[in-house]
């Protein structure tokens, strides 16, 4: 169900042809694959011209067949007739299609489709999961969820500052101990796949480097210690080995040790040291030219930073501790 594959039985989710979108626009970024981008294109622009025909009067996508998937949570119920988290991801499929090709048109149509649904789906608290229709006109419902706030802020939605209210909720009151806290019962909760990954991303875009370290704990450390595996799901119920979860050793190379981002093709790495509650910490990670070895410590009020990477590598060092940051 992987666009541009087919499934056997005929059945497709269509986010996921979205999310190719995205995920083209990141790879051309990490690989400098042009060739396969350009050769895509073909595709992209046939995807673009399915999506139109449920294209409603407001620029947004409604009534869309088959498997219509957001996450592993409530949230899937609320898919029809237009899903606003849907939709969210629809404008981002178009604007990395906008930049990738240079065409404004759909990156204009992306900041149309946002412009909506801040107008639609927003209730002054949080955003809302879809509208039905009834009686020829479009009714937002009532429906609300954790990770449709995530999709409104992943996808430019909204902002820090923007929704800053909100934000500071998500942050600080919603997350893995949630469920004990019991806060916010009205708004269903999220689930490991995509709604917590998405969390973490979020927090890692924003600077929330030592929170990202004890949610990690608390969202994945009982998988591990159960199974040594980690899940689809917060729970046992499906698959407990799953590809996807492997997105946390990422977010533990660049959020915790601190290897930022490698630009493989200015052949730039940046590191970002943040005080995560550790007094040391260090990994390898592996690049086609070689490895990126980077180990740090606490002495005193310093903290001290050795790295070691491929020939021909720029090292970019950014200090987000209280301490002084010294290289060796």
């Amino acid at each position: 169900m992987c666009y541009p594959a087919d499934h056997y039985d005929g059945v497709f989710i269509p986010n996921w042809a979205m999310w190719f979108v995205v995920q083209l626009e990141e790879y051309q970024a990490r690989s400098g694959d042009r060739e396969l981008v350009t050769a895509l294109r073909p595709r992209l622009e046939a995807l673009y011209k399915y999506f139109q025909k449920f294209t409603n009067k407001d620029g947004l996508l409604e009534k869309l067949q088959s498997w219509v998937f957001v996450e592993w949570s409530q949230a899937n119920s609320f898919v029809q007739d237009v899903s606003y988290p849907t939709n969210m991801l629809y404008a981002a499929a178009l604007a990395a299609g906008g930049r990738m090709y240079n065409e404004p048109d759909l990156i204009d149509q992306a900041e149309h489709i946002r412009s909506v649904i801040r107008r639609q789906s927003y209730d002054g608290e949080y955003f809302i999961d879809n509208a039905v229709r009834k009686d020829g006109q479009l009714q937002v419902t009532k429906n609300r969820t954790e990770v449709c706030q995530y999709f409104a802020f992943f996808f430019d939605v909204a902002t820090p500052q923007t929704y800053e209210k909100l934000w500071d909720k998500l942050v600080n009151q919603f997350g893995p101990k949630r469920k004990q806290t019991n806060v916010f019962p009205d708004i269903h909760p999220a689930n490991a796949f995509v709604g917590n990954y998405l969390r973490t991303e979020l927090l890692s875009r924003y600077g929330h480097q030592a929170q990202i370290k004890k949610e990690i704990v608390d969202f994945f450390l009982y998988m591990a210690e159960k199974t040594g595996t980690l899940w689809e799901n917060i729970g046992a119920t499906a698959s407990c080995n799953h590809g996807f979860a492997s997105h946390v050793a990422h977010s533990l190379y660049r959020d915790v040790l601190g290897v930022h981002s490698v630009d493989t093709q200015k052949k730039v790495i940046h590191l970002r040291i943040a005080d995560v509650g550790l007094d040391w910490c260090e990994g390898k990670l592996l690049i086609p030219q070689g490895p990126v070895i980077v180990k740090w410590w606490k002495v005193g009020g310093q903290t001290i930073c050795h790295a070691e990477v491929p020939a021909g590598y720029v090292l970019e060092v950014e200090n987000l501790t209280e301490n002084h940051l010294s290289l060796k």
